[in-house]
């Protein structure tokens, strides 16, 4: 039999594919392990801001006074900084105060540490929170 009789019948014959060449490799695991260096530095770089502290409770004493506690994540390292407030109605801020937690190289960083803050007020207060933290 003739060859393109055979091509007609059955199809080409496939030529082997092209692998890829020795720069192409090189290139490749460059952009590989430059991946890898990106995803480490992003995964393990220190935190930027505190973790969430939360607000417990609060307990509007009289329209000079609200008690806030918080818990709020000590880190080993930095000092955490947090703004603590009480809003009246409107959400208007009424009395504010700001906290430091310092840096406790012992700390467990998975266990808030509780906090009473006594908020002096302008007027009665409806809610007391803590707002936002940071480092210093």
């Amino acid at each position: 039999m003739e060859k393109p009789l055979q091509d007609d019948r059955y199809g080409r014959v496939r030529e082997p594919k092209r692998r890829l060449g020795r720069t192409a490799k090189i290139i490749a695991a460059v952009i590989v392990a430059a991946l890898i260096v990106a995803i480490a530095f992003v995964a393990f770089r220190p935190q930027t801001t505190p973790t969430t502290p939360r607000t417990l409770d609060y307990s509007v004493v009289d329209s000079a006074l609200t008690q806030v506690t918080v818990a709020i994540f000590p880190d080993q390292d930095r000092d955490v900084h947090c703004i603590v407030q009480a809003t009246n109605e409107y959400e208007a801020i009424v009395g504010f105060t700001e906290i430091t937690v310092p840096a406790d190289p012992t700390a467990d960083p998975n266990s808030p540490r509780q906090m009473g803050i006594d908020l002096a007020t302008t007027q009665v207060a409806s809610s007391g929170h803590v707002d936002s933290c940071w480092f210093e």
